[in-house]
C-alpha cells in the first residue's frame, strides 16, 4: 500500500495576494483609541489636522512600505528555497552508423550541418554542452567533427563517464574497482585537456574511484576521494597543482566544498574554500548527504536520523529546518541531491522523501515492502519510484504524482527523467513510452533516443527513424489530430540529442 504524505505549504506567485488576506481593523484595538482627556494627544484630532491629502500620503507610504516588507520576505523565502535550474534543450541530432564509422550532424530542422568518416567502429555516442565525443573499443574520440580531435586512450576495464553538469561535456576514464583517472574538459574548445590524476597528483599507486566524484553545477571544480590517504583531490579545469583536503566530500560549488568525517552517530563537517582553506569546522550529527544553495551560503543536509539541518559558512551555528518521519525505519539510508541541487532525495528502507532547500518536504512515500527508486543525477526532474510492486512517475519540482507506471523490462529514462521507455510485461510484448501524458504503447516502432528535455522522441521506421515532439503524441492519444512525423534523411543505428 502506498501513501504519500506532503508537508508542503505553498507560498503565493503573487505576494500581493497576502496584502488581500491583511485586515488593518484586525490590528487596530479600540481599547487604545479611548477617550481624549486633558493633556491627551488624541491621535483623531492629529488625523483630522492632517487633511485628505496628508491622510491619502500617508496611506500611500504605509502601503508602499508593507509592499516593501512582503516583496522583501517573499524573496527571502525564494531565496530559501533555492534556484530551480531550466532543463537544458537541444539544437542539433547526431546519427551515426557503427559499422562504417560515418557521423552526420542535424539541426532542430533535420538540415545535415557537418558530416565526418571516422573510419572505424564506434560503440557509443556521448553528448552534453554542444559538444559531442564517440567511443571506441580502445579509446574516446572528442570532438570528430574537428581537424585535430582529441584521442585519450581507453585502458582495459575502465568506463567513460559524463559527469551530470549543466555546461561544457565533462568526461572521466575510471575503473569502478578503483585505480588511476582521466578527466576531459573543455571539450567544447579548440584545445580539451585530458587530465591523468596520478601523473597530477604524483601518487604511485592510486585507487581513485569515478563513483566517488564530487563536483559544481557547471562541473569545473571537481573533487576525487583518494582511498590511499584518505583524503579528497580538490581538481579544477586545466589545473597544474592538486589541492588536498582532509576526509571525503560531501558537495561542491564554485566558491566552497564541505567534507565530511563520521565516528558513529556524531560528525564534522569542513567547510573551505577552492583554495583548501579551512574556514570553519562545524560538528553535526551523522550526515547521509546534503547540497549547496546555487549562491553558496548555506549548505543544507540531512542526518542519519532524518532531521534537515542548515550550515553557513559565517557561522558555527546549525539550524534545524525540519524531521522526516522515518515510520520506523532505522535511520536515513541515503540522500541524493537533484534538480540542480535544489532538492534532496532522502531514502529509507521503506520510504522515500522528497526536500527542499528552506526544509519544506514536498512528498513523502511509505511502503510496506523496501522501496527502490531509478538513479538521480542533477539533471533529474523527475523521478521513478517503485513501491508495493507498483511504479510512479514523480516531479522533484514540486512532488506530485505524475504518471503510473506499467510493469516495463529494459527501462531507460530521459536525460531529466521525465520520459521512459520499456517493454510492457505480459502476453503482448509491446514497446511503451511513459511521459507526463500517461503511458502510450508504439506498436511496432521503438524508441531510438529521447530529447534531454522530454521533448521530443526518435522512433523507429520502415524507412529508418522520424523525429516526433512528445507534446503532439500527448494529443494524438488524446484523441486529437495526429502526430507529426518526420523523417530523418541519414540513416545509422546510434541517434543521439545534443544537450544545450
Amino acid at each position: 500500500m502506498l501513501r504519500r504524505r506532503s508537508d508542503h505549504g505553498a507560498l503565493p506567485d503573487d505576494p500581493t495576494v497576502v496584502v488581500e488576506d491583511w485586515n488593518i481593523d484586525d490590528e487596530w484595538d479600540e481599547n487604545e483609541s479611548g477617550e481624549s482627556g486633558e493633556g491627551h494627544d488624541d491621535g483623531n484630532d492629529r488625523l483630522k489636522s492632517i487633511g485628505p491629502g496628508g491622510r491619502m500620503l500617508g496611506t500611500v507610504i504605509a502601503v508602499a512600505l508593507m509592499g516593501a516588507v512582503l516583496v522583501g520576505g517573499y524573496q527571502w523565502f525564494d531565496r530559501e528555497r533555492d534556484i530551480v535550474p531550466e532543463a537544458a534543450g537541444w539544437q542539433s541530432i547526431a546519427v551515426a552508423d557503427r559499422a562504417t564509422g560515418s557521423i552526420v550532424l542535424l539541426d532542430a530542422q533535420l538540415t545535415e550541418t557537418n558530416r565526418v568518416d571516422t573510419g572505424t567502429t564506434i560503440s557509443n555516442v556521448i553528448t552534453g554542452g554542444g559538444s559531442i565525443a564517440i567511443a571506441r573499443a580502445d579509446e574516446i574520440v572528442i570532438d570528430p567533427f574537428s581537424a585535430d580531435p582529441l584521442d585519450v586512450p581507453i585502458p582495459t576495464g575502465h568506463v567513460v563517464r559524463a559527469l551530470a553538469s549543466d555546461g561544457d561535456l565533462v568526461l572521466t576514464i575510471g575503473d569502478d574497482a578503483g585505480g588511476d583517472l582521466v578527466i576531459i574538459t573543455d571539450a567544447e574548445l579548440d584545445s580539451p585537456i585530458a587530465t591523468t590524476l596520478g601523473a597530477l597528483t604524483g601518487e604511485p599507486e592510486p585507487r581513485y574511484f569515478p563513483t566517488d566524484i564530487r563536483h559544481d553545477p557547471a562541473g569545473t571544480v571537481i573533487t576525487v576521494a583518494d582511498t590511499v590517504n584518505f583524503q579528497t583531490v580538490l581538481v579544477t579545469a586545466g589545473a597544474t597543482e592538486p589541492i588536498y583536503l582532509p576526509d571525503l566530500a560531501l558537495a561542491v560549488h564554485p566558491t566552497l566544498v564541505v567534507t565530511n568525517q563520521t565516528v558513529g552517530d556524531r560528525a564534522e563537517i569542513g567547510m573551505f574554500d577552492l583554495d583548501g582553506n579551512r574556514i570553519r569546522t562545524i560538528p553535526t550529527p551523522a550526515v547521509r548527504g546534503g547540497t549547496i544553495s546555487a549562491n553558496g551560503e548555506r549548505f543544507v543536509f540531512i542526518t542519519r536520523d532524518g532531521r534537515v539541518m542548515r550550515a553557513m559558512p559565517t557561522t558555527n551555528d546549525i539550524d534545524e529546518l525540519n524531521t522526516i518521519d522515518l515510520a520506523g525505519d532505522a535511520g536515513v539510508a541515503r540522500v541524493t541531491a537533484t534538480l540542480g541541487g535544489s532538492r534532496l532525495w532522502a531514502m529509507t528502507e521503506h520510504g522515500a522523501a522528497l526536500v527542499a532547500l528552506d526544509g519544506d518536504i514536498l512528498g513523502r512515500w511509505l511502503t510496506t515492502e523496501p522501496v527502490d527508486v531509478e538513479p538521480l543525477t542533477a539533471h533529474s526532474r523527475c523521478a521513478v519510484i517503485h513501491t508495493d510492486d507498483t511504479s510512479r512517475l514523480i516531479d522533484l519540482i514540486d512532488g506530485r504524482e505524475l504518471a503510473e507506471i506499467p510493469d516495463l523490462t529494459g527501462l531507460n529514462q530521459s536525460r531529466d527523467g521525465c520520459l521512459l521507455t520499456g517493454v510492457q510485461t505480459g502476453e503482448i510484448r509491446l514497446p511503451a513510452l511513459v511521459g507526463r501524458f500517461g503511458t502510450l504503447a508504439l506498436g511496432e516502432r521503438r524508441v531510438l533516443a529521447m530529447a534531454p528535455d522530454s521533448s521530443a522522441v526518435i522512433l523507429s521506421d520502415d524507412t529508418g527513424a522520424v523525429l516526433v515532439t512528445t507534446d503532439d503524441l500527448s494529443r494524438a492519444e488524446a484523441g486529437g489530430e495526429p502526430a507529426e512525423l518526420r523523417a530523418i534523411g541519414p540513416v545509422g543505428d546510434l541517434y543521439s540529442f545534443i544537450p544545450d
